[in-house]
Parts: structure tokens; sequence; C-alpha cells
């Protein structure tokens, strides 16, 4: 009787009604909206991480953008400069050779103004010794590591100590690391002045104010 009652409940009812009722009332149907609804709370962290990824993407793009833009006008930018690195290229190659070449005249402004009142140079003698080979554009150049300096001179017959104040002046003034090689008295003249030999070794240090160089105050910025 209770079957009969359940049939005949459904007997005047739509098909769409029938299905709803069973899907209200049905494991069947509440297991697949169960499942329907957790695919859907599943695609929302794909979606919001699809999203996240495209933005990272876009920004990308856009920041290689920027700097390839930056890149071009760097480079055009660039182009007034490499004449001025080249010929800072040679500056720098021609360094060391500068370095090392002790300018002459002041040389011979420090024996002049070390010379004392009792004495006398008759001849001055300077030469390049121990070179080296240093590459420069187009080929080498030869740069010397040693200069001989020989002083022959008199010594008046009441100079006292003149030598010896002389090679004292002259020792200061010269670049560091130059030394003293040779000093002699050779035998008093008919005259009474007494000839003497000095013989210096002299080291290019890159250093020659004492030689009577002055430092430039302000140098042109290349």
């Amino acid at each position: 009787m209770a079957a009969e009652q359940y049939r005949m409940r459904y007997l005047f009812v739509s098909p769409e009604k029938i299905s709803q009722d069973q899907y209200r009332h049905g494991p069947i149907f509440r297991l697949a909206g169960m499942l329907l609804l957790f695919g859907i709370v599943l695609q929302v962290p794909l979606i919001y991480s699809g999203v996240f990824s495209w933005k990272q993407f876009h920004d990308r793009v856009a920041e290689q953008s920027l700097l390839r833009t930056e890149l071009g006008e760097l480079q055009k930018a660039d182009i007034p400069l490499k004449e001025t690195r080249q010929k800072l290229a040679q500056i720098r190659q021609w360094e060391p050779i500068l370095y090392n070449r002790i300018p002459i005249s002041s040389l011979l402004n420090a024996v002049q103004i070390s010379i004392p009142q009792n004495a006398v140079l008759d001849s001055i003698s300077i030469e390049a010794e121990q070179f080296d080979h240093l590459p420069v554009r187009g080929g080498t150049y030869r740069v010397p590591r040693d200069y001989r300096l020989v002083l022959q001179g008199l010594e008046k017959p009441s100079g006292g100590e003149a030598l010896q104040v002389f090679c004292d002046a002259l020792q200061k003034r010269l670049p560091t690391g130059s030394e003293l090689i040779r000093s002699e008295r050779l035998e008093q003249r008919s005259d009474g002045n007494v000839p003497f030999l000095l013989q210096y070794s002299v080291k290019p240090s890159g250093n020659y104010y004492g030689l009577g160089l002055k430092k430039i105050a302000e140098p042109d910025n290349l």
C-alpha cells in the first residue's frame, strides 16, 4: 500500500520535477554535486596562479623593452666616445715611457744650481744605459733603466770642502735610488786647482720635482 502511494505521488509530476526531487534526495546526485563543487574550488588557485604568471610575464616584457630602449640610447651616446677611448689607450701606452725618461734639461739645471762658488765644471756627460723594450702602437720603444752622469771639473785652492758640498747638494736633487759611483780627486795642477771626477748612476723614478720640475696645479681633464 505504501509503495503504491509512492508511485502515485509521481503520476501528475513533470520529469524535471522528478529529477530535481531525486537530486535533492538521491545520493548519486549529491555526490556528483559535491565533486563538481570540489572541482570548482580546485580551479580557483589555478586561475589565480595563471593570472599572476601572466602579470609577471607582462611586467618582464615591459622591463625588457625598456632595457632595450636604454641600451640603444647608450650605444648612440657611446659612438662619439670611441675615438676618445682610443686616444686614451695610446696615452696609457706611453705612460711607462714618459715615466722612465728623465728630462735632461732639468738634470742639467740640478747640476748647475748645485755647483758651489769654489768649484768649476769642465765637462758633463750623460748616457742612457740598460734599456727595456716596451711595446707601443707600430712597434717597440727603447726605455733606459739607468743614466750615467759623469762630471769633470776643478776645485779651487781655497775651496775647502767644495767637492763634498757639491756632491751632497746634487745627491739631494737627484731622483730616488740614484747613487754616487765614483768620486776622485786628481793631482793638483800648477795653478793650484785640483781636478776632480764624479760619476753618478741616476735612476728614473717618475718623480723629478727635485730636479726643478713644477707640478701642474690644475691638470686638464681628459
